[in-house]
């Protein structure tokens, strides 16, 4: 990780500047939240990113993921359907299938 993206937080620790501040959002981070983003360090990013996974990523719920979309007035992710038969059409869908 770059050292002019960070600034220190303890003598071991450091944080990515932009995310140690009330209003959140990384400098390496491109793009509009909720339309396309992208991170321009990828490569270099560090270990919480590195293991920070979106919510069913892996099977798994993130209440993390759920709370970082929440801050930008995203929803939620929703779990995948298992398999087919737990798709639920509405009314207007039904027609047409």
């Amino acid at each position: 990780m770059p050292d002019e993206l960070v600034s220190s937080i303890s003598p071991s620790r450091v944080a990515m500047l932009g995310t140690n501040c009330k209003s959140v959002r990384c400098t390496s981070l491109e793009g509009e939240v909720g339309k396309g983003t992208s991170c321009s360090i990828y490569e270099q990013r560090s270990s919480t990113c590195r293991e920070f996974e979106a919510s069913w990523t892996d099977g798994q719920h993130n209440p993390d993921c759920d709370a970082a979309r929440a801050a930008f007035g995203l929803p939620a992710i929703c779990a995948p359907p298992v398999n087919d038969d737990d798709w639920t059409l509405l009314p207007d869908e039904a027609a047409i299938a």
